[in-house]
């Protein structure tokens, strides 16, 4: 039997997902984590994986420069391979770019009604958070009002000059943090007004 991903027994469990984890997507779990620390005993959990991630790698120097910047930290990241148990145990799934979704599938078909682009999800979450229940809910919500748009597909910026990587994270921040309210939201914590 799979298991109950973002069900009741523990914390709603949050994946990233790019291609190496050592840019777009642990920047993405750095401000996720950032922006947790404002909601204490939030039952979010939020991780990150790579589909052509070399394990234990570190994150891009100019990454942890441009996540440092706006208050997030790379320091303790080590790149993680996206895996089957780590697809089935997220309760959603953010991928970076369109080019990411075959892979977190090929672990597990069941996962599609759980998986967005990262700009996608923060776009339907803003409007459909006021009728979640919970953060399932929420991801429910998405999956039969979710329209991917041209632009939705965060660019790498590995390889390029610091201001891509600069760009980057400010991208993934206006959408990161909105997700992460919305999240929040649906929880008894957010209920309750949580700063």
């Amino acid at each position: 039997m799979a298991p109950d991903p973002g069900g009741a027994g523990g914390p709603f469990g949050v994946l990233f997902v790019c291609t190496g984890n050592i840019c777009r997507s642990p920047t993405a779990e750095a401000l996720a984590r950032r922006e947790l620390d404002r909601y204490p005993g939030a039952p979010i959990q939020v991780s990150s994986a790579g589909s052509h991630a070399l394990e234990g790698n570190p994150a891009a120097s100019r990454s942890m420069l441009a996540a440092s910047t706006r208050g997030a930290s790379l320091e303790r990241h080590f790149a993680r391979e996206l895996t089957r148990r780590r697809v089935r145990s997220a309760g959603l799934i953010l991928c970076m770019a369109a080019e990411h979704r075959p892979f977190v599938l090929s672990y597990d078909r069941s996962a599609a009604s759980r998986t967005f682009l990262l700009a996608t999800f923060a776009r339907v979450a803003s409007q459909w958070e006021w009728l979640a229940g919970s953060p399932a809910e929420l991801v429910a919500l998405a999956a039969e009002h979710a329209r991917e748009e041209d632009g939705d597909d965060i660019d790498d910026p590995l390889g390029h000059p610091a201001e891509a990587y600069a760009a980057c994270a400010e991208r993934l921040d206006g959408l990161v943090t909105p997700v992460i309210a919305a999240l929040v939201k649906t929880t008894p914590v957010g209920s309750k007004g949580a700063t």
